[in-house]
């Protein structure tokens, strides 16, 4: 089995160890590539990808090691714990300790642990990282930790220390950050924004013109979260200033999921037959070639945590509607190239939708003059050079992390 050690690669590139429960592999069921896509573009240095996946039954846990996939040394690992993050820290425990001594097996010692939420996993990664001596990196994902913060009081300590010990902090989700550091103490000069990446990133933006839809992609198992019922029930209720455009609904489910039917249940409640289509599963790339002539993308979710969908928009020249206080919101300040809205709010989503479309000119122009600072928040080439320039301070020699292992 193929292997990563130190005296493989040069000391001037950190061995990186990432654990991650929202990581690709060919066992788990499918997930978001949003980590696989940083890890993608690090692979001049080493890496270890620990793939994480929750199993519900003991003799269903699994460790495949899949040795080097794409440049990096993959693990699967189903891991046994009880939902609802009942016992969390005994079994992260005890995911620490099979990480840990699969590390001592190989001979690999980690000069950085990237632990991709800072709850659940983020605690074996904390563990393995003050066993090994290496520098801890958390990444703070919203919709997870919020819930866990609020429904995980006698946690807090824990969290403290976790956020006291950790090296860098980075918000994928840039809305939370307040609420973040309001329950651990997190000491601002070491947090960092980490957006995840879209790959239609570009510096010089020129919007189409637009077709008469407005366009909503989702999972549709996902569709209370993401808001579509108060989207449909928001745009019947525009009234006749939405008249001669249609709601474009993009989502696949699961053959025997019921979603489908209901989604088609609510069109037909708001009288939208005609004016709101479900077109089901369009692959990634068709839906990016669409983009660029949709009069506008809206997606009013609740705790989202990042939203891909949005700054793909953005770069497809088509302003968005979003939800205030999550997803996107964070990396937009002082940008007016779409419509934040309260989660929920259905008069508000309406009002924001007529807004869109009366205005769409004037929107597709500022999205057009915001294009360099959209590139520079958002690009690939800005989120990866400022997670390489944390890589090397926090394993340079002055920054006093012990190397042994």
């Amino acid at each position: 089995m193929t292997s990563v050690t130190p005296a493989s690669v040069s000391p001037r590139k950190p061995l990186i160890l990432h654990i991650s429960s929202d990581y690709p592999n060919p066992i788990r069921t499918p997930t978001t590539n949003a980590v696989e896509r940083l890890v993608d573009r690090m692979t001049d240095h080493p890496q270890v990808v620990v793939s994480l996946q929750r199993v519900g039954r003991p003799w269903r846990t699994y460790w495949r090691d899949l040795g080097m996939v794409g440049g990096r040394r993959l693990i699967a690992h189903g891991y046994f714990a009880l939902p609802l993050g009942v016992g969390m820290l005994l079994w992260q425990w005890r995911l620490a300790r099979r990480i840990r001594r699969f590390l001592a097996a190989e001979g690999i010692v980690p000069d950085i642990v990237h632990s991709h939420r800072f709850t659940f996993e983020g605690i074996a990664a904390w563990m393995v990282a003050c066993a090994t001596g290496a520098a801890l990196f958390q990444s703070v994902r919203g919709e997870v930790e919020q819930k866990v913060f609020r429904l995980k009081p006698t946690y807090r300590p824990l969290f403290r220390r976790m956020a006291r010990d950790a090296a860098r902090i980075f918000y994928v989700s840039a809305w939370y950050r307040a609420g973040f550091e309001r329950h651990t103490g997190a000491d601002p000069a070491r947090t960092r924004l980490l957006p995840n990446i879209v790959l239609n990133a570009r510096p010089e933006i020129e919007p189409d013109a637009p077709e008469p839809r407005i366009v909503v992609a989702l999972r549709l198992d996902a569709l209370d979260r993401k808001g579509l019922p108060d989207l449909i029930a928001a745009f019947a209720a525009a009234g006749p200033v939405l008249d001669g455009l249609w709601l474009d609904i993009v989502g696949d489910a699961p053959p025997d999921s019921p979603d489908r039917d209901r989604v088609q249940a609510l069109i037909a409640a708001h009288g939208l037959e005609g004016r709101a289509l479900l077109r089901g599963p369009v692959g990634h790339e068709a839906f990016l070639s669409e983009l660029p002539r949709a009069m506008a993308l809206a997606m009013p979710s609740r705790d989202e945590t990042f939203g891909m969908v949005y700054p793909e928009a953005l770069f497809s020249g088509v302003p968005i509607l979003y939800a205030a206080g999550t997803g996107i919101d964070g990396y937009l300040d002082g940008l007016e190239v779409g419509i934040g809205v309260r989660p929920g709010d259905v008069t508000g989503i309406a009002d924001g939708l007529v807004r869109l479309v009366r205005d769409n000119a004037r929107y597709r122009a500022a999205i057009r003059a915001a294009a360099p600072t959209l590139f520079e928040r958002l690009s690939p080439e800005g989120v990866v050079a400022r997670y390489r320039a944390e890589v090397d301070a926090a394993t340079a020699p002055t920054a006093g992390r012990r190397r042994e292992a």
